[in-house]
């Protein structure tokens, strides 16, 4: 019987952004999917995608396909956009998890890395932006003690915070990067029990040079500000006015201020190699 594996989530798991694109094929659920023999893959995961979105269209098609393993990469939409209320994200990343394992799915969720280290934000934007990724980080770590729910955190995979593994975006993983996070997810199902072979892993490429940011800010980047100006200024004053949520001390999603260090207790199910 072949393995039934249903990836949810936004474009990391898609590979599709804005003037940007990952084939498919070498995306790191595909090739997931790839090192497990017999495993057939329904992709769901989508652009844009909020966890609210998560759970409202792609949790039910998920379920209905009796996955085996699922995986839940979503969050740094929700970074992005006005409006983050923890407590409503972490309650539907809840329902997600808790809605594909009642179906019998082991759940590989993802934790998200701060995307302010290979950005170019001024400090005070990069402490707001910290703010709300230890939000989201809460948020997976909270869902994080059921057996079946394996973390995948991704400021621990290689590479990631190398400014070559990411597109000229800066937001979205290289076809490199999707290889580097296809081994360590593969490396928790086979802690799992589940006999899954990492894809080979190239090196990371050159990063995009100044000639092809430029080109890309012109043709994608700022013709999409201009049709979300209004969330990109919401957003923009939130992060200003010092609206981060979460838990940050010393610089490091994860750890509650005032309590010293503080990581899931699956700490020992979340890949750190691939």
């Amino acid at each position: 019987m072949s393995l039934r594996i249903a990836a949810l989530g936004d474009s990391t798991s898609c590979g599709e952004g804005v003037g940007v694109r990952v084939p498919a094929g070498r995306t790191w659920p595909a090739l997931l999917a790839a090192g497990i023999p017999g495993a057939r893959l329904h992709l769901l995961a989508g652009p844009g995608a909020r966890v609210r979105d998560v759970r409202a269209t792609q949790l039910t098609p998920a379920v209905a396909g009796a996955p085996d393993v699922a995986t839940v990469l979503a969050g740094l939409n929700d970074v992005s956009r006005p409006g983050l209320d923890p407590a409503a994200l972490a309650a539907d990343l809840a329902a997600v998890v808790h809605g594909l394992r009642a179906a019998g799915a082991l759940v590989l969720v993802g934790r998200p890395h701060d995307p302010g280290r290979v950005l170019l934000l001024p400090p005070s934007l990069r402490a707001a932006v910290r703010g709300r990724v230890a939000a989201v980080c809460a948020a997976v770590d909270a869902v994080a003690d059921d057996p079946g729910v394996l973390v995948l955190d991704l400021a621990a995979v290689p590479g990631v915070p190398d400014r070559r593994a990411w597109d000229v975006d800066r937001l979205h993983p290289t076809a490199a990067l999707h290889a580097r996070l296809a081994a360590a997810a593969a490396a928790l199902l086979r802690s799992a029990g589940i006999a899954a072979e990492p894809p080979e892993v190239p090196p990371l490429p050159p990063a995009p040079g100044t000639a092809r940011e430029l080109e890309w800010a012109v043709r994608h980047g700022l013709p999409w500000v201009a049709a979300h100006l209004g969330g990109v200024l919401a957003t923009a004053r939130e992060l200003g006015a010092g609206r981060a949520v979460g838990f940050v001390q010393d610089g490091a999603p994860g750890r509650r201020a005032g309590s010293g260090a503080w990581r899931s207790p699956t700490a020992a199910r979340t890949a750190t190699r691939p």
